[in-house]
């Protein structure tokens, strides 16, 4: 058995290099492959854009590429009780964030046609939610997709600890008498690796496997399986990984991708850990993670045959941490951070790759977080309701159409970049509407 307290120790040491820099920059037009590791690709022109599409569609027609859905987590910022998957989250249908993405999965595998091979979609869930997303999908019937097509991979998990580190938190006695256990989380979205190696079905794939794209449940505006990046990977061969990034906001709440010994994140919540952040208020542009990764089949072959996930370093996240208190006899939930998760990090696998990459993505199109009350509240114009209604506003406008005032939703179903809604030309439309 691990050494939790040890691990957590661990873990909040500094563990960062000095010296952190900013990636440099470079123009699509002017990549060099042999020298492109480390670099972040400014976003491309829409001409550009256009023909990584294309090239990614065919190249995802002939089949060997996932998607990889991150799904484990608790949701406690959020502060709901069930599945951040299953919170509805669209501006006029409500649907949820895991019906807009396998919604837009359904679609992309009608721009492929029927004679294409149609991908896997893997799930990562944790014992926490894995029953209510199962009994969910099984319930909607997939969104359309081939059950067989779906796949629900469980996460492991680790006990939570005090604030002191000592001590871990009790959970209510066990009807049977016997010890009771410990409070557990998920080990974070780090944990993947080793739950796809445990997995039947994507080990039957990952001989053939070309790439397999991660995206975060939580980004409403997210791209699953997006052709760009499969044409950009297909321009680039060798390789490993590909992130999407948009640039960071002031003091913004995301990682921050950075330049040491090799190409890293910081997550933001150890970015006062740094031995020096300067860079981060220079006048030099940092680049923030937005969870949206993509993993050569080469590259995952050798994480998994040689068991690299097991040298992934353990990060500890200052949670509220429910507990069973013994004096009331019920679980309590405190109001403020009482204790600590300890969590693996995806973006921690970079450290074994000698190619990575990352291409700067339009944020208003492609980055639609819910890591908060705010930004699910539909009276905050930052939040995902509004973002996705903005982007099905300028997908209608730029198609023609003359729009009123109120919430605009076009379908996952109907479009998936924004293709398809030519018959809106001249038409003059009144929100709230739903564009099927």
């Amino acid at each position: 058995m691990l050494d939790y307290r040890s691990l957590l120790r661990e873990a909040r040491k500094v563990r960062f290099e000095s010296g952190l820099t900013p990636l440099p920059e470079v123009e699509l037009d002017e990549l060099r492959v042999s020298e492109a590791s480390g670099r972040v690709i400014r976003e491309p022109s829409a001409d550009q854009r256009h023909c990584l599409f294309e090239d990614g569609l065919r190249e995802l027609s002939k089949g060997g590429y996932a998607l990889l859905i991150l799904s484990g987590g608790l949701a406690t910022r959020v502060g709901i009780t069930f599945p951040k998957a299953l919170l509805p989250i669209s501006p006029v249908r409500r649907k949820t964030l895991l019906q807009l993405h396998l919604e837009k999965v359904n679609r992309l595998c009608a721009l492929l046609g029927k004679d294409s091979v149609p991908p896997r979609v893997f799930i990562l869930t944790s014992p926490f939610n894995h029953d209510s997303i199962e009994g969910y999908l099984e319930s909607q019937r997939f969104f359309g997709l081939d059950k067989r097509q779906v796949v629900l991979v469980m996460q492991g998990t680790a006990p939570c600890l005090t604030l002191d580190g000592n001590d871990f938190f009790p959970c209510p006695p066990a009807e049977d008498g016997s010890d009771s256990k410990v409070v557990e989380a998920p080990k974070g979205n780090g944990a993947l690796f080793e739950a796809l190696a445990h997995c039947p079905e994507f080990m039957s794939q990952l001989e053939n496997l070309r790439l397999l794209h991660v995206i975060a449940i939580d980004n409403a505006l997210s791209r699953p399986l997006d052709p760009e990046l499969v044409g950009l990977a297909l321009r680039c061969p060798g390789v490993e990984v590909l992130n999407k990034c948009v640039v960071r906001r002031g003091s913004e709440k995301v990682g921050v991708f950075c330049m040491g010994k090799a190409p890293r994140v910081v997550e933001y919540s150890e970015l006062e850990m740094l031995p020096d952040a300067s860079f981060l208020q220079g006048t030099t542009r940092v680049y923030g993670n937005m969870c949206d990764h993509a993993f050569s089949g080469e590259f995952l072959r050798r994480i998994i045959e040689e068991q690299l996930f097991k040298q992934l370093p353990y990060h500890a996240a200052n949670k509220v941490v429910s507990y069973y208190d013994q004096d009331e006899g019920r679980m309590v939930r405190p109001d403020a951070p009482n204790g600590y998760t300890l969590e693996l990090f995806v973006f921690d696998v970079f450290q074994f790759a000698s190619r990575v990459m990352c291409i700067e993505v339009d944020r208003d199109s492609q980055f639609a977080p819910v890591k908060n009350v705010a930004d699910y509240n539909v009276y905050n114009e930052l939040s995902a309701q509004h973002r996705i209604s903005r982007q099905s506003r300028n997908w209608l406008e730029a198609a023609g159409a003359e729009l009123g005032e109120g919430f605009f939703e076009v379908s996952c179903l109907a479009s998936y970049q924004g293709e398809g809604l030519e018959r809106y030309r001249g038409a003059r439309l009144e929100g709230p509407m739903y564009i099927e």
